[in-house]
């Protein structure tokens, strides 16, 4: 592991003309609970919405990357008067809060139709929670105004159930883990709850990323990530830097398995977006 207190100074020298930052929302911009105002322990605190105006000064763009929708993200968009964002775990690169929007895959290519909360819906929603019983939840209200994914909460074996859905019809799907929340409860009493989005194979974070960065001519140089998952680790293939959360990351084993996997990544002193302010204020201000 890398840590950022012992590299800050070497990244802040090698950084040049950053266009674009990347930043997962809740666990990282926001707290566990989707707020930018209060920490992780649910204090006031202000110095990630400061960093945001710092930022502007610099004529930098945030990219708010995450698994909600384009709709729910426009509204976070204009409290934090931001214009461009990726939605739905990298399947839509939106410009202009919603002027223009860009699908990372084919949807003639992916024969399942969970968004409209269907036939399809139903029959995987009963395959996982059917699989997992008492562990995952999945719920319709949860999945309103999604064109990609849709959303289940509980705490599971990933490479189990994207085993399970490969052997029963859903091989062109995968479920990730998408990091641990407390915005919403699976009310579970034995699971810590996480995120889980049901995908077509081979959408992720990245592609959003790659598909942003060709569009406006970005060099992975001119780039950097924050995060907090194993899925937001991803970018770092991505761009220049990628920054992960300490939010307790000897406790997530999937974090854990990832990380040998790249080499550009730096982990905070700091958790969610007390972490995050201290790798913008540090590296900008």
């Amino acid at each position: 592991m890398k840590f950022f207190q012992d590299y800050k100074d070497m990244i802040k020298k090698e950084i040049k003309e950053v266009k674009a930052i990347y930043t997962d929302c809740d666990g990282t911009l926001f707290n566990d609970k989707g707020s930018i105002i209060n920490d992780n322990e649910g204090f006031y605190f202000f110095g990630a919405v400061s960093c945001l105006e710092l930022l502007n000064s610099k004529d930098i763009d945030l990219v708010m990357i995450s698994g909600r929708n384009r709709y729910q993200l426009r509204y976070n968009a204009q409290m934090l008067n931001l214009y461009n964002y990726i939605a739905e775990l990298g399947a839509e690169v939106v410009y202009n809060r919603g002027k223009e929007v860009h699908q990372t895959y084919d949807r003639k290519n992916f024969k399942h139709d969970f968004t409209s909360l269907g036939e399809d819906f139903q029959n995987v929603v009963h395959l996982i929670k059917s699989s997992f019983p008492s562990k995952i939840d999945c719920k319709p209200e949860w999945n309103k105004n999604r064109n990609t994914n849709i959303l289940f909460l509980g705490e599971i074996d990933v490479k189990e159930a994207n085993r399970i859905l490969d052997e029963n019809g859903f091989s062109d799907s995968m479920i990730m883990n998408n990091g641990p929340t407390s915005l919403y409860t699976a009310e579970f009493p034995d699971c810590k709850t996480y995120f889980y989005n049901l995908m077509p194979k081979g959408v992720d974070k990245s592609k959003g990323v790659r598909l942003d960065r060709k569009i406006r001519g970005f060099k992975k140089e001119n780039c950097f990530a924050l995060g907090d998952s194993a899925e937001d680790l991803k970018i770092a293939d991505e761009v220049g830097f990628f920054f992960l959360m300490n939010n307790d990351i000897n406790e997530e084993e999937h974090v854990l398995e990832a990380l040998p996997n790249y080499d550009n990544v730096f982990i905070t002193e700091k958790k969610m977006n007390r972490g995050w302010e201290e790798v913008i204020r540090y590296l900008f201000a």
